[in-house]
């Protein structure tokens, strides 16, 4: 465990040194694995699914703030929804537009969530997800059931594409909105996916702001297996059944769940319970009751400083700084002579 800890040091050391580069890094990460999965996930129009545009778009997000890659990716969307219809680009807007009213005019900074949800769940690494409500809030979950929302919209749109492009459909313009709502409303799929990812967060966030201790790995342990009793057995009596592909991202979702549980868990919660220290006073009015715990830490190496002192020592001193001195003047003197 100390071993980690001195890694977990070492790197805030190191992000503390370089912040500038590795947020800019960071960032152009991020905004091009959004970019791209959306571009991959549609690819409605060859012109716009251009990896470069990606590479372009992911380049000037690296020096803007977090929540102008929702903004991109948003636009990519409807760039994209447009080229299936008008119709479908509208309703994607309306949703935005509410999504925009409910929640980021108060919270922009919590937008990744929305697309990290959504990319997560489009490469069928859902159960990634509930690590994530170690750090959360209850209200936090909005916003993973609006990114959940948006994976269902692409997949929707996706599965009824002859019948909702306008080239090729035979529907009217009610007609297609029509069947773009039914099919999301109906999507039994989604439904499941979005009762057991928001049920497990939630049950995540609900423990790990409990009192008892480990709360953080009895929380993340009692969230996986929500998810799995929520996804397989809501899957089996509905008749979802998922092929050899979907097993293997689920385990791949699992392995990577594990990881960053273990890596919050480890090196951004550090809470030692062994050291914990329940404490109780009072004032006028109150009695309080405190639970302390305190954060793994690493004690600092101790820099060693040789104090010298004495008389001894302060003539050795004088001494060196005399001879020093005497050793310059011959030097100058004999500089003297060779120039004569």
């Amino acid at each position: 465990m100390r071993a980690f800890l001195r890694a977990g040091s070492a790197i805030k050391a190191f992000y503390e040194r370089y912040d500038r580069y590795i947020d800019g890094v960071v960032r152009f990460t991020y905004a091009l694995i959004v970019f791209l999965s959306v571009m991959y996930n549609t690819g409605y129009n060859t012109t716009l699914s251009n990896p470069f545009i990606a590479v372009a778009l992911a380049l000037v997000c690296a020096f803007l703030p977090v929540y102008v890659v929702t903004i991109f990716a948003c636009v990519l969307l409807i760039a994209q929804f447009v080229s299936v219809s008008m119709e479908v680009a509208a309703v994607f807007l309306v949703v935005l537009i509410l999504i925009l009213l409910l929640y980021f005019v108060f919270r922009a900074e919590d937008s990744w969530i929305m697309m990290v949800t959504m990319v997560l769940c489009l490469s069928g690494l859902s159960p990634a997800l509930l690590p994530l409500a170690l750090l959360f809030t209850p209200i936090e979950i909005i916003v993973v059931v609006f990114g959940i929302f948006s994976y269902g919209f692409i997949s929707v749109v996706t599965k009824d594409l002859t019948s909702l492009a306008s080239a090729t459909s035979r529907l009217t313009t009610g007609g297609r909105i029509n069947l773009l709502l039914t099919d999301i409303v109906s999507d039994e799929k989604l439904l499941l996916l979005l009762i057991a990812v928001a049920s497990s967060m939630l049950l995540v966030t609900v423990i790990r702001r409990s009192k008892m201790d480990d709360s953080a790995l009895i929380a993340i342990v009692a969230g996986d297996f929500l998810f799995l009793v929520v996804y397989l057995l809501g899957g089996y009596f509905l008749g979802i059944g998922l092929d050899a592909s979907g097993y293997i991202r689920l385990g791949v979702g699992f392995v990577l769940n594990a990881l960053l549980a273990f890596i919050i868990i480890v090196f951004v919660l550090a809470m030692d319970y062994k050291h914990t220290e329940n404490v109780q006073f009072e004032d006028d009015d109150y009695y309080y009751y405190v639970k302390a715990i305190p954060k793994n830490k690493v004690a600092a190496p101790d820099r060693k400083v040789k104090s010298i002192t004495g008389k001894g020592a302060l003539e050795n001193l004088m001494k060196t700084g005399e001879a020093k001195k005497e050793a310059a003047q011959e030097m100058t003197g004999k500089e003297e002579e060779h120039a004569g």
